[in-house]
């Protein structure tokens, strides 16, 4: 990893079909970042809590790159905690 460059901790990053929203039967590719303050009740993934591997942005958006999806999902753990995420995202959406 090159010194310098920013970087997420990255619980997994999959294809799947969005499930949910206005988008929901699209195809989509999940970024799931690791860690998570809030501790909801009805939380189905609390192994992103704390397990997960540093990736820089640029690795993040070349794995995103790999699935035939345009549409992209930041999930967590709490998507909005990481100081890069907002980076991140302005890459992806580029």
């Amino acid at each position: 990893m090159p010194t310098g460059e920013k970087t997420l901790t990255t619980n997994e990053i999959y294809y799947s079909i969005q499930g949910e929203s206005t988008w929901a039967g699209s195809p989509c590719v999940f970024v799931r970042l690791t860690f998570c303050n809030l501790r909801c009740n009805y939380c189905d993934t609390e192994y992103a809590f704390y397990e997960g591997e540093k990736r820089t942005l640029s690795e993040i958006q070349n794995a995103v790159a790999t699935f035939s999806a345009r549409l992209v999902e930041i999930t967590g753990g709490e998507p909005l905690l990481p100081e890069n995420v907002i980076p991140l995202m302005a890459m992806l959406g580029d």
